[in-house]
């Protein structure tokens, strides 16, 4: 990475003329500020995300110095002033000095929270942006910080109380200190510690009275009461959003949802003890869904797990909003990801990990499973789950009562998406699966007995990628579209992939019964789990590092159906344990059952495997085919519901069942022969 840095360059500015490094608190580049100048003599400034590896400035900056300022003594006091070059000048010279990257426009966007309960002295540049910038600062520490902020009162009276420049001269033509003289200009000027330590010793504690409200300079529009922090996006479907800052860590809230709308409420109350009227409430709401919609950035949103760049992130849905950080070199928790999560309600907090001892072989106490196929089917399930993009297999659980279906798709969920409830009923409606895919990553649906053909389409397009449209609520012609990719998991006791382009996309797994001395109870149960849940969890942030480091020297010998998330688990082998080619075996071996299973329950794939079984091939129309089938085989062809009466359901019947067919030795074909175009349909086996 130093070499890397060392040689930094932009494709079309060039080299910089002078870097600043922001660095996290174990010292790792984070954040470069490059300045570059410009022909005529001006400058530019811009910055390059070493995360991402891209020129562009991180959602969440640190400060500068945070490495130095995290091994310090918390008692050190603190210098903020504008500017890396000022903050170097002043560490030169032995002094804690920091600063914020993007300065007064760009305050809401740095992470403060280091400097919580520390003396910070805030020294200005001498003119109106630094005012701005140092008083906005000391509030946030005040008041979001507990810290005890001292504002220098910068002016050139001050300045030339502590030293008189120019030989005393002053007057507009001549100032004694220019516009925007700074801490830099002080020490190249040749200011010692003794002068510096005598301007701040004239820093003035922050006026708490005043905290509240942040000050409004004349280059800045005016701000609601209390709300400095709020940053309004969109998303790329144009969702209006709002960042929030709350103690230390953001939030990313939808500016329409009711935690929105308390915010405001909440914050106006704090700043004037009084309730904002509903009115008022609605047009501040609407200028600020305006000012997102038209005036702001766009950035995508995720929920649970995002990915941004080279980087996956995954929400663990605590309090603090943190989430864990993984690329191909390893995993670790962040305080402040630069993905940007949205929550619902229903979202529960995953356990936080463990550092070291991640081991997903700790999961097999807690999953009910036959074969070792099955339990490597289940993890392979859960790798998938954190796929960046899909597609997700559908993962089914079925078996009799008594085999632990619902507490294995607890266990399996509250790896990946906890929520409350776990699962929910079967969904009646698209809308409704439209809905749930909304607010949640992982779907789950328990107890089902059976799936509408309507219904498996959608299950089919929300697995592999596939875009929803309704009408909005309360209006008439505009249309809520939503495009997402979603694991699912679905459990009962029939077998629930019936239909095969369902059985396609999907991994079936039977559990069998419990015996009654064997079934453990419950809070037992659940107080082994929540134990091994950290190290578990570890163990699967471990494979998904694997996965994103091999992803691109994984070749398949075979491409099944679900190829994507086959190279994915694929990929995460060497951190699992298992020998290389494991999955794919496994994989396939659940596909041939799976496949087994679908012509089974499918009347007519059974009636065609039995046709091939009794004749080697046949030819002949659709309606030939009817009756061959109705007449030899009456008790799998005698109901009208199973076993369509008319050609041209027959025929749509007979093509979603073909692929499993062919896997099995079956092949179909449809043609039209002679001059009428007859349409034939001719089977044999292969």
């Amino acid at each position: 990475m130093t070499n890397t840095l060392a040689t930094l360059a932009h494709p079309k500015a060039g080299r910089p003329a002078t870097s600043y490094i922001y660095r996290n608190r174990d010292g790792k580049p984070v954040l470069i500020a490059n300045r570059f100048n410009k022909p005529d003599g001006g400058k530019f400034f811009m910055p390059f995300d070493v995360a991402r590896n891209e020129w562009k400035s991180p959602d969440t900056r640190p400060l500068y110095n945070l490495d130095k300022i995290t091994l310090a003594d918390p008692a050190q006091p603190i210098v903020l002033v504008e500017g890396e070059k000022c903050a170097d000048a002043l560490t030169a010279l032995g002094y804690l000095a920091t600063t914020t990257y993007g300065g007064c426009q760009a305050l809401r966007k740095a992470d403060l929270s280091p400097l919580r309960n520390r003396t910070v002295t805030l020294w200005a540049d001498l003119d109106e942006p630094g005012l701005s910038y140092v008083e906005k600062a000391a509030i946030t520490l005040h008041r979001d910080f507990a810290a005890s902020p001292k504002v220098v009162p910068i002016s050139e009276t001050l300045l030339c109380k502590v030293k008189v420049r120019n030989g005393g001269k002053s007057g507009p033509n001549s100032p004694m200190y220019g516009k925007g003289w700074d801490a830099a200009d002080a020490v190249a000027e040749g200011w010692d510690n003794a002068l510096i330590d005598r301007l701040l010793s004239y820093a003035e504690p922050l006026d708490a009275a005043n905290a509240g409200t942040p000050p409004v300079s004349q280059n800045d529009k005016p701000a609601p009461p209390g709300l400095a922090d709020v940053e309004v996006w969109k998303t790329p479907d144009g969702e209006p959003f709002a960042t929030l800052r709350f103690d230390g860590h953001f939030e990313h809230w939808p500016i329409g949802s009711a935690t929105f709308k308390k915010y405001l409420s909440f914050q106006h109350y704090q700043a004037t003890e009084k309730m904002l009227p509903q009115s008022a409430l609605d047009d501040q709401r609407r200028t600020y869904e305006g000012q997102a919609l038209f005036g702001s950035d766009t950035h995508p949103v995720f929920n649970r797990i995002g990915t941004l760049g080279r980087t996956l992130y995954v929400d663990l849905g605590g309090a603090d909003w943190k989430a864990v950080a993984i690329n191909s070199e390893g995993w670790q928790v962040i305080d402040h990801p630069p993905a940007r999560f949205t929550r619902a309600r229903s979202m529960q907090p995953l356990p936080m990990p463990a550092t070291s001892g991640g081991d997903i072989n700790l999961l097999r106490p807690f999953l009910n499973t036959a074969t070792e196929a099955d339990f490597q089917m289940l993890v392979a399930w859960l790798i998938g789950c954190f796929h960046p993009k899909g597609p997700y297999p559908i993962l089914i659980l079925n078996g009799e009562q008594g085999s632990a279906k619902s507490t294995t798709a607890r266990v399996l969920r509250n790896l990946i998406d906890p929520a409350n409830p776990i699962a929910r009923s079967a969904p009646n409606t698209e809308q409704d699966l439209v809905i749930a895919a909304k607010h949640n990553h992982v779907l789950a649906f328990d107890n089902l007995s059976t799936i509408k053909p309507m219904m498996a389409d959608a299950f089919c397009r929300i697995a592999t990628g596939g875009g929803f449209g309704t009408r909005k609520l309360h209006t008439d012609a505009d249309e809520m579209l939503f495009s997402a990719t979603r694991p699912c998991l679905l459990n009962g006791i029939p077998d629930l992939a019936g239909r095969p382009d369902l059985a396609d996309r999907a991994i079936v797994v039977s559990l069998p019964v419990i015996p009654p001395s064997e079934r453990a109870f419950e809070g037992e149960f659940n107080k082994e789990l929540d134990a091994a849940m950290p190290r578990i969890l570890a163990g699967l942030l471990d494979a998904v590092s694997a996965a994103l480091g091999n992803l691109t020297s994984v070749r398949l010998t075979e491409r099944p159906r679900m190829a994507d998330f086959a190279k994915w688990v694929s990929a995460a082998e060497p951190a699992l344990g298992w020998p290389e080619g494991a999955f794919l075996g496994a994989y396939a071996a659940n596909r041939d059952s799976g496949d087994q299973a679908t012509v089974e329950g499918n009347p007519v794939g059974l009636a065609i495997m039995k046709l091939m079984r009794d004749d080697v091939r046949w030819s002949g129309t659709t309606t030939e085919l009817k009756t061959t089938l109705r007449n030899r085989y009456p008790l799998l062809t005698d109901d009208p519901y199973s076993f369509p009466r008319q050609e041209n359901k027959l025929s749509a019947a007979i093509r979603r069942i073909m692929p499993p067919l062919r896997r099995m030795g079956v092949e179909i074909s449809f043609a039209r022969q002679g001059q009428s175009g007859e349409r034939i349909v001719r089977i044999e086996r292969a």
